[in-house]
């Protein structure tokens, strides 16, 4: 049988600095709350640096914080939960489709309980007058950054998405200061995005990211953060009620910046569906 997070810790203590060792007392004391947060605030609640938790982590066998608390996890909640928390196991169809609507209700409603409205009008405003329009995303949150191309190209400006990491550097080394950079990341902890948003920040471009409402890593390198709220855990490696709260924000900026000037936005749009009116019966 493999070791356990909770072995790993135990035995490792003696090993661990006094800060390492606060964390992992920390861990093993709150393990189902810890599953839900972000490295960010973990640190803030523990008193000790990220770098803290992560070198920790190190020291017991895992890459770092999100490896341990997918581990954790698995120890610590029924598999079925790694699907969505409010299914059953022998929940027929119908059911599961009630829940999983009532999860993305819920979820909608508590982001726009948390969403800063002059976070979202300035981020409008900086959109409206981007000179081009980069979108940011991996795995998931990559399909979320490919809808807001398709709906942001109709504005007009140079949109692209990005979803390949190497590309996500390459794209922000060229940034301008009047461009702006849109990241999703439902964890606010995707290395190689926060990496790219980075150095866009560092090129004075302006940087947006749609994300959890915790603090997370992601938050150092952002201008405007948009927080989503949704019941489902971090730990997770599928989100789905995040990802509805995602496109609704995105839908929300489309929205924002059409009704800056009306009359070019229907302009736009009606040019686009002319162009692919051919492509149907």
């Amino acid at each position: 049988m493999s070791e356990t997070v909770f072995m790993r810790l135990r035995e490792e203590k003696s090993t661990f600095r006094d800060s390492e060792e606060k964390a992992a007392d920390y861990i093993l004391a709150h393990s189902a709350e810890v599953i839900n947060l972000p490295i960010t605030e973990l640190a803030e609640r523990i008193g000790v640096s990220e770098a803290t938790i992560v070198r920790m982590c190190k020291k017991i066998g895992f890459h770092g914080f999100q490896e341990l608390k997918i581990n954790l996890a698995i120890e610590t909640v029924k598999p079925i939960q790694a699907l969505h928390e409010e299914i059953a196991e022998n929940d027929l169809i119908g059911t599961v489709m009630k829940k999983i609507v009532a999860a993305n209700t819920k979820t909608l409603q508590s982001t726009v309980d948390v969403l800063s409205e002059t976070d979202l009008q300035r981020a409008v405003d900086c959109l409206y007058n981007a000179r081009s329009i980069q979108f940011y995303g991996v795995g998931g949150s990559g399909s979320v950054a490919m809808d807001a191309a398709h709906k942001f190209m109709k504005t007009g400006k140079p949109v692209t998405a990005y979803i390949d990491t190497h590309m996500q550097a390459m794209a922000a080394s060229l940034v301008e200061p009047s461009d702006v950079v849109v990241a999703i990341s439902h964890s606010g902890s995707s290395r190689d995005v926060i990496d790219a948003l980075a150095i866009a920040r560092g090129r004075g471009a302006t940087t947006i990211g749609i994300t959890h409402y915790a603090r997370s890593p992601i938050d150092k390198v952002l201008d405007i953060k948009l927080g989503t709220s949704s019941y489902e855990t971090l730990y997770r490696m599928e989100s789905t009620s995040s990802r509805v709260a995602q496109l609704t924000i995105i839908d929300t900026l489309f929205i924002g910046v059409c009704l800056k000037d009306p009359a070019k936005a229907v302009k736009n749009i009606l040019a686009t569906r002319e162009a692919i009116a051919p492509k149907r019966f």
